[in-house]
């Protein structure tokens, strides 16, 4: 099988979080073949003339598993059926949610997105994901101890982490300090386990990009329905050696869309633009180093 001929369907096993130590599978994790891949729709939670483009294009291209970064319902007058009820009859799946700052409550976006909890571990085709609630003011330091666990224990080729406050700050809109009890535990995960976090995965900033916390990459799609322009250089940090290696800089709206391979690890993100021009942008994440195409202007 080629790169381009992606399989849609996959092996997928959900873990409960609980307390109890973890016990994922203890199969060989490479002995799964063949491609996996998800559509990245962040900051989407609105019913609108740009999210009915977005979920058109998506269905266009048959992207129908969906990784989501939070922000799942703006609108405080409006409900979960009413923004996405739609896309459950067209097919789409909520493969993976996690939870964002606007939201109606953490207990009815997870009963209405079936989600296993507000933060949970996810088996997909051999690799692993850790979905975080980085909103969650009062339990983040059980989520920190949670995630550093996974990652220890985990054997498997490749780690995503899911969440949707970003670790670094991108934009004059948000600074990585707006969760800061949140952000101090898990940037001190991220130096911890550098070399087995494969990707980290964001919304929160209404932009696209791909980025670097020193060498750990950083996957940010939250242009769904609002677009900001990213200025690189990104702004110096305290912590990492911080780097945008592409980013929506001229605006536009885009969906991300991943695909990987636990066998051969490698990983590759494209940014898909929806709006006015189909511009594409596909960087390839793992093997390093990190390369990007021609379409990354």
């Amino acid at each position: 099988m080629n790169r381009i001929q992606i399989l849609l369907l996959s092996l997928f096993t959900v873990l409960t979080v609980s307390a109890a130590p973890f016990r994922f599978d203890t199969r060989n994790p490479r002995g799964l073949q063949n491609w996996d891949t998800y559509a990245i729709v962040g900051d989407a939670g609105i019913r609108n003339g740009t999210t009915e483009a977005l979920r058109k294009n998506l269905a266009a291209n048959k992207m129908f598993r969906l990784l989501m970064p939070g922000d799942n319902l703006y609108l405080p007058t409006s409900n979960y059926p009413a923004t996405w009820d739609i896309w459950k009859k067209e097919g789409f799946q909520f493969s993976m949610v996690a939870i964002g700052n606007h939201n109606k409550g953490y207990a009815e976006e997870v009963a209405y997105f079936g989600m296993p909890g507000e933060y949970y571990a996810v088996e997909s085709k051999g690799a692993l994901f850790l979905v975080l609630n980085s909103d969650n003011k009062n339990n983040y330091a059980k989520q920190i101890a949670w995630v550093d666990q996974a990652l220890t224990q985990s054997n498997y080729p490749l780690n995503f982490i899911m969440y949707h406050h970003p670790s670094i700050t991108l934009s004059s809109a948000h600074n990585w300090e707006e969760r800061r009890g949140f952000q101090d535990g898990m940037r001190a995960v991220i130096k911890k386990h550098a070399k087995k976090i494969t990707s980290l995965i964001v919304g929160h900033d209404h932009s696209a990009g791909l980025f670097t916390l020193d060498e750990v990459p950083m996957i940010l799609s939250g242009a769904s329905w609002e677009s900001r322009n990213i200025d690189l250089p990104v702004q110096k940090d305290p912590l990492f050696v911080a780097r945008g290696l592409w980013a929506t800089t001229q605006g536009g709206f885009w969906w991300g869309k991943l695909d990987y391979n636990a066998l051969t690890k490698e990983v590759y993100v494209h940014f898909n633009r929806f709006d006015k021009q189909q511009d594409r942008c596909t960087l390839r994440i793992l093997p390093k180093p990190i390369a990007k195409s021609q379409g990354c202007k």
